[in-house]
């Protein structure tokens, strides 16, 4: 059990510890190409890169999300894109990942929460938050934002970063946390 902020005692629901070879399916499904299929060419945010399976490896207890440079369709960058969706749903609880940044300019690591449905309409009136994002040319920082109000363009957000004054984001794993109260 972990204790949070509070005095909550919470309790494990939920963990991926990237054991064998493979992404679990029952865990974690993959979302590829472009965002089209979406209505959202460049995923909304003019990504530069088609979501590849290829590009989503598991070994040696780690989940490794590689970003290439690569001609697919119109695109020339590859890199993976995993999501819990339908597998996987939480309101509130300590949110938790270990990991290891990525480093160069146009890299933009990120792991965030978005609502299986969004019952107030499309992004972001039913809310995100991102519990991190980091740009791969800025080594020391991290962001944390939450997106919320009306659905976009009518949507606002409100966010921080953290500087570390320690070990670089990219030189060794580290632990990011959001608790959800």
């Amino acid at each position: 059990a972990y204790m949070g902020l509070f005095g909550q005692d919470w309790q494990l629901v939920w963990s991926d510890e990237f054991d064998g070879d493979s992404l679990d399916a029952a865990l974690w499904s993959y979302q590829t190409g472009t965002g089209t299929e979406y209505g959202l060419d460049g995923w909304g945010n003019n990504e530069l890169q088609y979501y590849r399976e290829e590009n989503v490896r598991v070994s040696n207890g780690t989940l490794k999300i590689t970003a290439k440079r690569e001609n697919i369709e119109n695109s020339q960058y590859t890199s993976g894109r995993i999501r819990t969706i339908n597998k996987g749903d939480w309101t509130y609880g300590r949110f938790e990942f270990r990991a290891k940044m990525p480093v160069g300019q146009g890299l933009w690591a990120a792991i965030w929460m978005l609502p299986t449905d969004e019952y107030y309409a499309g992004w972001a009136a039913s809310g995100e938050i991102d519990i991190m994002e980091y740009l791969g040319n800025d080594t020391t920082r991290v962001h944390g934002t939450i997106h919320y109000g009306g659905q976009w363009p009518d949507n606002k957000s409100r966010g921080t970063n953290y500087v570390t004054s320690d070990t670089a984001f990219h030189r060794d794993f580290h632990i990011f946390a959001l608790e959800w109260e």
